[in-house]
C-alpha cells in the first residue's frame, strides 16, 4: 500500500478517514509527544486528512 503521509510504499497499514496510513506513521501519530519537533508536521498531515474527509462527505450529500 502507498502511505498518504510518508509517501512511501509500505507492506501494512490502515485506512484512516479515507486515507491510507502505514503502520509506522500510525504509530508515530499515536505516540508522538507535543514537545516533539515532528508534532506540527503530523498535526498538519492529520488536519489535511480530516479536511478531505469532511469535504468528500459534503459533496456526497450537499443538502446536509
Amino acid at each position: 500500500m502507498f502511505c498518504d503521509l510518508c509517501q512511501m510504499e509500505k507492506e501494512k497499514g490502515i485506512e484512516l478517514l479515507g486515507a491510507k496510513v502505514c503502520n509506522d506513521c500510525f504509530n508515530q501519530i499515536a505516540t508522538i509527544s507535543v514537545l516533539s519537533e515532528n508534532y506540527d508536521y503530523y498535526k498538519e498531515k492529520v488536519k489535511r486528512i480530516v479536511k478531505n474527509y469532511i469535504y468528500e462527505k459534503t459533496i456526497l450529500d450537499p443538502v446536509k
